[in-house]
C-alpha cells in the first residue's frame, strides 16, 4: 500500500537537483501523466509524441529539458535526464504501508458472498453480492470486486484494483503488480513508483497465470466482454476494446491500445506505445511493431524452415520493402 507525501517544488528542486522556474512554495501531492495530471500533481515530459498533451496538461507542475520549454507554463523544473528525473520524483511521494490483517472491519463484504477462510482480505475492499472467492486468493486494500464474479484459488490482486460483473479470474493471475517501469542511472537502474491501478470491465474471463501490470499512473483498463487465454502478459497503461480475444503466450508491451472486437493469436508479441484499429485479425507468432490503422487479417512469423532458407526468405522479403 502506497501512502501519498505532499513537497513544496522548492524542496523537490532541491531533493533532485533541478532547475526550478515558478512558485517555490506551490505544493504537489502525487504524480500523474500530462493527460491526467491535475493542479496537485507533478508531471513530466520527454518525448514529443506528447507535445499536445504538454500544452493542454493541468499539472500544477511539470519536469522537462530546457529545449522543450513551453511559455505558458506556469511551474517548470529542469533536467538534462527528465526519465531519470522522474523515476526519482516518483519516490519522494510514497511511504510503504503494510496491512497484515487477515479482514479488515473496513472492508465491505455482502452477505451473498461466498469467500474461502484462508483468503487474505486487506483494508477498505468492497465485495458484492454472488461473488465466489476460492482459497489463497489474495485482495489489497481499496480493491472493488463486482457481483456475480468468481475468482479460483490463489489469484493475487493488488490495491486499488476493480474487478467487474460476471467475471472469471483463473488459478494464478496476477491483477496489478508493477510495470517494467526504471530509468537509467549510470550503470544501475532507478525504479518507477507505480500509482496507477488496474480497472477490469463485465462479464471479462482472465486465464490462469496471466499478469496484467497496473498503470505507471491513470489506468490499465481490460474493457468488457475482453477473453483472455492464459499465461498472457499485459504491460502497465494499456487498454484492450471490448468483446477482445487474446491467445495464449502473447506479449503486449506497455501503453498498446487495442480496439474492439480484435482477435489476436498466441505468442504473439506487441511492442509498446501503439494502436491497433477495431475488428483486427493477427494470426499466432506475429510482431506487431507498428499501428494497425484499419481493420483486416495480419500475419507474421515464420513456419520451421532450415536456417539457410529462413536467410534467403529474409533477404527476399528485404527486397520487397
Amino acid at each position: 500500500m502506497l501512502v501519498n507525501k505532499e513537497f513544496k517544488l522548492g524542496e523537490i528542486a532541491k531533493l533532485l537537483d533541478l532547475s526550478l522556474e515558478g512558485d517555490q512554495d506551490y505544493k504537489v501531492s502525487s504524480i500523474n501523466n500530462l493527460k491526467e495530471a491535475g493542479k496537485y500533481d507533478i508531471s513530466f515530459y520527454y518525448s514529443k509524441k506528447f507535445r499536445k498533451d504538454l500544452e493542454n496538461t493541468n499539472a500544477g507542475a511539470v519536469i522537462l529539458s530546457k529545449s522543450d520549454d513551453l511559455s505558458t507554463l506556469k511551474n517548470k523544473l529542469f533536467s538534462d535526464q527528465v526519465h531519470l528525473a522522474y523515476a526519482k520524483c516518483s519516490q519522494l511521494f510514497t511511504t510503504m504501508s503494510v496491512d497484515l490483517s487477515k479482514q479488515d472491519n473496513k472492508s465491505i463484504i455482502h452477505e451473498g458472498a461466498i469467500i474461502s477462510p484462508n483468503c487474505n482480505i486487506e483494508t477498505n475492499v468492497k465485495i458484492e453480492d454472488g461473488v465466489v472467492i476460492k482459497p489463497g486468493v489474495f485482495i489489497g486494500s481499496g480493491s472493488t470486486i463486482k457481483k456475480n464474479t468468481l475468482i479460483h484459488s490463489n489469484v493475487s490482486i493488488y490495491s486499488n484494483s476493480v474487478i467487474g460483473e460476471n467475471c472469471i479470474l483463473h488459478s494464478g493471475a496476477v491483477i496489478g503488480s508493477d510495470g517494467l517501469g526504471f530509468a537509467k542511472n549510470g550503470n544501475k537502474w532507478e525504479k518507477i513508483i507505480h500509482y496507477g491501478y488496474v480497472e477490469i470491465g463485465n462479464s471479462v474471463e482472465v486465464g490462469a497465470g496471466c499478469t496484467i501490470d497496473k498503470a505507471s499512473s491513470g489506468k490499465t483498463v481490460i474493457n468488457d466482454g475482453v477473453k483472455l487465454d492464459n499465461q498472457i502478459h499485459l504491460a502497465h497503461n494499456c487498454n484492450l476494446g471490448e468483446n477482445t480475444i487474446v491467445g495464449a503466450n502473447t506479449s503486449i508491451a506497455g501503453s498498446v491500445k487495442i480496439g474492439k472486437n480484435c482477435m489476436i493469436g498466441g505468442l504473439c508479441g506487441i511492442v509498446d506505445n501503439i494502436e491497433i484499429a477495431d475488428e483486427v485479425i493477427i494470426h499466432p507468432m506475429t510482431f506487431v511493431t507498428n499501428n494497425v490503422k484499419n481493420k483486416g487479417v495480419y500475419s507474421g512469423g515464420s513456419v520451421l524452415m532450415e536456417h539457410k532458407d529462413w536467410l534467403k526468405k529474409i533477404a527476399s522479403e528485404r527486397k520487397k520493402i
